[in-house]
């Protein structure tokens, strides 16, 4: 019988948007899942979301990098995590529940299934497929630039990524390389597929669930992979309407916002405006201490935060304090 899978990815602690998600999945009648990893880390309810996916009976599951900065943090002392920069993973540390924490560390980093004689690859990033193709040609840093000044869509976006992947001979030397079957990830925080040109292999990025970095405002991506019983393979790409600003406002009330407030801040960026910050920030941060002749790492929380004020005074603010 046709089998169908909701596929999302980069949930990243926003729990309100993985119920949204959860929730247009079965109202389309979908009980099965496939998610990508990363499910911790800048939202302020990374233990609800794990438990809310321990709980999906039919999935499958992997983890994905931001997990390891978790891990790394097991058995360490914390009465030394005093640093700025590190605070979201400090934070994240103290509020998910142990049995929480070790089933998300306990996770495969990829996994493959069939479905239909149709093989299925999951990983966090396509770089386990196609190498370092994505990042370089339409990561979230080059779409922060590319609809600096455009206000995008769903179709605006679709067409702009099929004319970078349509005309790119190494790309299609790429997807040649590969054994028939999907191939699923995350990652970029950006929704895109692509179908060979013989169907016989579909590549799959759901985009970001909990925080979208494709400059199209106030929707959560997640797509749906269809495989037919006669084994023909498809994917829709679903966007779920969602308040983002309403959504920080939530996320200032927690202890989160209070404990790891300038991640928080430049994360309020990113979800207002669908596009890249940290990177630019964090890059930003190390020039400005390097300025200041001090070059610990991570940040300490003076430098932290001055390097913040610095980056607000040039960059300008997306939102408010309240």
């Amino acid at each position: 019988m046709t089998e169908k899978y909701a596929i999302l990815s980069d949930v990243h602690g926003n729990h309100p948007a993985l119920a949204a998600v959860l929730e247009d999945a079965k109202s389309r009648g979908i009980d099965q899942f496939i998610l990508a990893g990363d499910y911790c880390l800048s939202g302020a309810w990374p233990n609800e979301c794990i438990q809310t996916m321990r709980e999906i009976g039919r999935k499958q599951i992997i983890r994905g990098n931001e997990e390891k900065y978790l891990e790394n943090l097991i058995g360490k002392d914390q009465s030394t995590w005093t640093d700025g920069q590190m605070q979201i993973s400090y934070w994240n540390f103290r509020n998910i529940k142990k049995e929480n924490l070790d089933y998300v560390l306990a996770l495969p980093q990829t996994t493959e299934f069939e479905c239909n004689g149709v093989k299925i690859h999951v990983a966090h990033s396509s770089d386990a497929f196609i190498g370092e193709y994505e990042f370089s040609h339409f990561g979230p840093g080059i779409f922060s630039k590319k609809y600096e000044s455009v206000e995008a869509t769903p179709e605006i976006v679709k067409k702009d990524m099929h004319a970078i992947l349509d005309a790119d001979d190494d790309f299609h030397a790429k997807v040649a390389a590969l054994e028939d079957g999907v191939y699923v990830f995350g990652h970029s925080h950006v929704q895109w597929s692509y179908k060979a040109s013989d169907g016989n292999v579909l590549l799959v990025n759901p985009g970001s669930c909990g925080l979208p970095l494709d400059a199209i405002k106030n929707s959560l991506p997640y797509s749906i992979l269809t495989v037919t019983e006669d084994g023909e393979i498809s994917v829709e790409e679903i966007r779920v309407p969602f308040s983002m600003a309403e959504y920080v406002e939530e996320v200032k009330k927690t202890t989160q916002y209070a404990e790891a407030n300038v991640w928080s801040k430049v994360i309020f960026q990113e979800l207002l405006t669908a596009r890249e910050h940290l990177m630019f920030f964090l890059w930003f941060a190390d020039a400005f201490a390097n300025e200041m002749g001090d070059h610990q790492r991570p940040f300490t929380v003076g430098t932290w935060e001055k390097a913040y004020e610095a980056w607000i005074t040039y960059h300008g603010d997306v939102f408010t304090d309240t």
